[in-house]
């Protein structure tokens, strides 16, 4: 039991955390001029769950996501992979209100389109990393097979990484995994951190030009950085990533939340 409570404990912490925003820019890749509308709508959507941890808005833009999906053809391998990554925040959601049945729901409806993704293109390291993460929220679930999924789980992660180490995204990931690593395993917060200043600082330097390509996670890979300094009372660290943070997106609300507290405290 104490177990089963510990990982579900470091998982609503993840889960807060684990928002982020989907920009985009570039020329437009979706020809039919209602499913880009739609696409539009659903990041706009996620956006605003990101920004309020709605679960209604997260649902609402996966159901806009997975309606772009039914719509384009030849199938886009990019529409999976968001449908299920709006699985991975709605299953993020529902660990933080300990709904284990709708968390295992949404984690394995986001891994079949993942491997509809993999299975369309081989080489989509971001949606091998995003399936390692998936399988390893179900130890919220099922910690009794602590063993097997974690295995399974590092697999996916480590194939990832060794595939694309320059890609923020896969190195954001594999930090947010270390946290839930017991740390006599070798995870924790100080195995964590370096893989999301790694994070950071391949973020500096990504340009994405296609609007579908994914482009989250810069102010969360700040944000996650700033908690792990804040926990080391390295507290003017702490202010500055999420000074950092919030530039990138300005209504980010673990963000928001975390500097005001930090300030509060600060001595004038």
């Amino acid at each position: 039991m104490k177990t089963r409570k510990r990982i579900i404990t470091l998982f609503v912490l993840a889960a807060a955390s684990l928002s982020f925003s989907i920009a985009a820019s570039g020329e437009q890749v979706l020809k039919d001029p209602a499913v880009l509308k739609s696409f539009e709508e659903a990041k706009a959507k996620w956006q605003a769950g990101i920004n309020t941890w709605d679960r209604g808005l997260f649902k609402e833009a996966r159901d806009l996501f997975l309606g772009c999906l039914m719509r384009t053809r030849p199938e886009n391998v990019f529409l999976d992979y968001y449908v299920a990554l709006a699985d991975l925040q709605l299953a993020s959601h529902a660990i933080s209100t300990q709904d284990m049945v709708e968390c295992k729901r949404a984690a394995l409806e986001g891994q079949q389109y993942l491997e509809k993704a993999m299975a369309l293109d081989p080489a989509f390291a971001e949606a091998e990393a995003l399936y390692g993460y998936l399988i390893g929220m179900q130890l919220a679930v099922h910690p009794e097979e602590a063993m097997t999924l974690g295995m399974k789980s590092m697999e996916h992660m480590e194939k990832a990484l060794a595939a694309e180490p320059d890609n923020p995204r896969i190195q954001f990931l594999k930090g947010f995994y270390q946290l839930y690593v017991p740390e006599a395993f070798g995870g924790g917060p100080d195995s964590a951190l370096p893989f999301f200043e790694k994070a950071i600082d391949l973020f500096e330097k990504e340009k994405i030009s296609d609007p579908l390509r994914p482009s989250w996670g810069r102010e969360a890979a700040l944000t996650n950085a700033a908690l792990i300094h804040k926990n080391k009372k390295n507290e003017a660290k702490a202010i500055e990533l999420l000074k950092k943070a919030l530039a990138v997106n300005p209504s980010y609300g673990q963000a928001l939340r975390e500097i005001a507290a930090l300030e509060k405290k600060a001595p004038r």
